[in-house]
């Protein structure tokens, strides 16, 4: 459906700072996709990088900390 930027190479942090987004579709987006994709992109230039390591933070505990038990909750809640 799409080649996402021209070089392979690219940072994330890099791509979002080019205007207008280095990215291509294979495909034209029209109609419902094509605001679909708009809404995709207002929403992630609200995203604020910044140059410092990945942090992981689990939500469905109060630490933030994964586990198990967390996990086997979540998805037994959800196929409720």
């Amino acid at each position: 459906l799409y080649r996402i930027v021209h070089c392979r190479d690219a940072l994330v942090a890099m791509i979002m700072q080019a205007i207008p987004l280095n990215i291509q579709f294979r495909r034209v987006l029209v109609g419902d996709r094509w605001e679909a994709w708009l809404h995709l992109v207002r929403r992630l230039m609200e995203v604020q990088l910044h140059h410092q390591p990945d942090q992981l933070c689990w939500k469905l505990t109060r630490s933030g900390q994964f586990t198990v038990k967390s996990m086997y909750i979540d998805v037994i809640n959800s196929s409720v």
